[in-house]
């Protein structure tokens, strides 16, 4: 599973993922951040492999995110740079993919 576009909307505060199936996720900017999988943000590396709780995508962002930064990790990821400058988290296509908010890919995600 690939993305085939990539799209940040600054004032709509979303990350958007068009995939190679042509299923759409969208993340709440503030939820991926909040969800960083980078070690120290998970709690140490025994903790990498967890995905957080679905509900954390649909909390009332704590913040704006004015500017985040995307920039690809070879061809299995992307890693954002946060206007606070927190960069560490290397989200894999894997990983977005499973923690896809939309009600198809959580209600599927429920039932597992």
């Amino acid at each position: 599973m690939k993305p085939a576009s990539i799209t940040v909307d600054r004032k709509g505060q979303t990350l958007a993922v068009t995939w190679d199936d042509g299923h759409r996720s969208v993340w709440p900017l503030d939820g991926l951040r909040r969800a960083c999988p980078c070690a120290g943000c998970m709690g140490g590396h025994a903790n990498m492999g967890q995905l957080p709780d679905p509900e954390l995508f649909r909390q009332p962002p704590q913040r704006r995110w004015e500017n985040p930064m995307i920039a690809a990790v070879g061809t299995y990821a992307i890693r954002i740079t946060w206007d606070d400058g927190h960069e560490a988290g290397i989200y894999t296509w894997k990983r977005l993919r499973a923690t896809c908010p939309c009600a198809e890919c959580t209600a599927q995600t429920a039932s597992e």
